[in-house]
């Protein structure tokens, strides 16, 4: 996961590099004094990936505030995948050795978007300073593996007997006595909630050479902080989790001065209708 972070983080630091160069005509059109934008988006953080809505309300020329929504699924940095290979691979799944939990979370919060580089250029980008803070609810789900009780020998295969259990790392120590994971029903009636707050403070470089339209890849760090402790895996748990993301946003900007009506018969006037 940290190697694919890197390359999109070199792929994120060229970017703005290439509009540079790309710099033509005079940016002559603007956007109206009022404007709210919707986005989406997705994340790669260095502890998974998640995706991304967010409703901004402009305050000034180089300010705005905004609502954000948020899912991640979690990961551990030491999550390494392996495949048992003392049976029939027909009947083998990938798995990783000493995950206890699947864990996904949702946040909702509130922040502030402020411009420090404005657009000059018609091809140009503009800089944000970006920050947020809010909740956060982690969800945990317990993982059942398919675990060899014992094994016979029949037409020169080892033929595996299987339970399905909770992983125990003190006794369940070796790799080749899992077959897989269970199938996702077990573990359902043990999830578990994890309430907290988190705060986000990233940059944001804006690319979108329509002003209605905004085109950002974005890069910061957040750190998620739990009241009740997460594992992620065997003997690992924490309240704190720091992590790097990289964030791809797209959106459309649209008159708040307008009413809704009005902006709906716009849109079906520019599509043909």
């Amino acid at each position: 996961m940290f190697y694919k972070f890197k390359i999109l983080l070199l792929l994120f630091l060229f970017t703005p590099i290439a509009y540079s160069f790309a710099q033509g005509e005079l940016q002559t059109e603007r956007e109206p004094d009022k404007y709210n934008v919707n986005a989406y988006g997705i994340k790669l953080n260095t502890n998974g990936y998640g995706l991304y809505y967010a409703f901004s309300h402009r305050i000034n020329y180089r300010l705005r505030n905004f609502f954000e929504a948020e899912y991640n699924y979690q990961k551990s940095p030491k999550e390494i995948k392996v495949i048992n290979p003392y049976f029939d691979a027909n009947s083998l799944r990938k798995f990783v050795f000493g995950k206890t939990h699947t864990v996904h979370n949702i946040k909702i919060g509130y922040g502030y978007n402020k411009m420090v580089f404005e657009k000059r250029d018609e091809n140009s980008i503009s800089i944000h300073l970006t920050g947020s803070f809010g909740a956060i609810l982690g969800i945990s789900k317990p993982i059942y593996y398919e675990i060899v009780d014992s094994v016979k020998y029949s037409n020169n295969y080892l033929v595996p007997y299987t339970s399905y259990y909770k992983i125990d790392i003190n006794f369940q120590n070796n790799p080749t006595d899992i077959l897989g994971k269970a199938p996702f029903k077990y573990g359902l009636n043990e999830i578990k909630l994890h309430p907290g707050i988190y705060a986000k403070f990233g940059l944001q470089f804006d690319f979108s050479q329509d002003v209605m339209k905004t085109k950002t890849l974005e890069t910061g760090v957040i750190l998620d902080s739990f009241f009740i402790p997460v594992e992620i895996m065997a003997g690992h748990e924490s309240n704190l989790f720091l992590n790097l993301y990289l964030a791809y946003h797209f959106g459309k900007k649209y008159d708040s001065s307008l009413n809704r009506e009005y902006r709906r018969d716009q849109r079906r006037e520019n599509r043909g209708y």
